[in-house]
């Protein structure tokens, strides 16, 4: 009889373990709902466990997450939104996810400036023609050319010309990433709020520029997940320049 009630304790206890992992190991698979036009690329953040996804086009987004974790919703679209996760939204083949959409109302327009019409207001082009920065305008003539046989990106590419302005672009993109960094954030909000000393600051910039997450939010121009991102990246600055 004892063994008999060991052993049904012993089933219990497993199956209970075993509950727990395969929540904790959980996908979760959602769709965001909105009145915005454009619901891709809204960044999910798991707060719980530091995992991080973004949605695509159609709003679907997965996340690894498991019932009471928060998820945090950021996006240009969309008003910052956090959300405790239920175990009944494991159970749905989708976990239906409503957020509100960024309304930016003028209260009155005017227009009399008529130096402003152009060739995509008079109907000529579709769009406005793309402008080059210095680096991609070089890119372009290096890659491009005319002929039967267009001759600038074979000699370009025997002489790997083409591979040292590639190198440029991606130089100048980071760049203009960590000058964006430095007009957003004063030296204060470093040594103060993030607690980088003074003379780390450019190498924190430089070392937070290899997160993707960063990159991601920074081309958003989305300074909220910005700020939230970077609280996260200092700490681990922080072991790095620790003697």
């Amino acid at each position: 009889m004892y063994i008999k009630i060991f052993n049904r304790k012993s089933f219990i206890l497993m199956l209970f373990f075993l509950l727990q992992n395969c929540f904790s190991q959980s996908v979760l698979n959602g769709k965001i709902v909105s009145e915005a036009s454009n619901i891709d690329g809204i960044i999910i953040i798991n707060i719980s466990n530091n995992k991080t996804s973004q949605s695509k086009k159609d709003g679907l987004f997965s996340i690894q997450a498991k019932p009471t974790d928060t998820l945090y919703f950021s996006g240009m679209q969309i008003i910052d939104s956090k959300i405790i996760l239920k175990e009944s939204d494991f159970l749905k083949e989708l976990c239906y996810i409503r957020l509100k959409s960024q309304i930016n109302q003028l209260e009155e327009v005017v227009i009399e400036d008529y130096n402003k019409i152009n060739s995509v207001s008079a109907g000529v082009l579709s769009k406005p023609a793309k402008k080059y920065t210095v680096a991609e305008r070089r890119i372009r003539e290096a890659t491009t050319g005319g002929g039967i046989i267009p001759l600038n990106p074979i000699i370009n590419a025997i002489t790997g010309r083409t591979a040292k302005l590639k190198k440029e672009l991606e130089v100048e993109k980071r760049e203009r990433l960590q000058n964006r960094l430095s007009g957003w954030f004063q030296e204060d909000y470093y040594t103060q709020n993030l607690k980088i000393p003074s003379e780390y600051i450019k190498g924190f910039q430089i070392f937070v520029l290899d997160d993707d997450r960063i990159i991601a939010s920074l081309k958003a121009k989305n300074k909220t997940m910005t700020t939230f991102l970077l609280s996260g990246l200092a700490e681990k600055y922080s072991k790095v320049i620790a003697p």
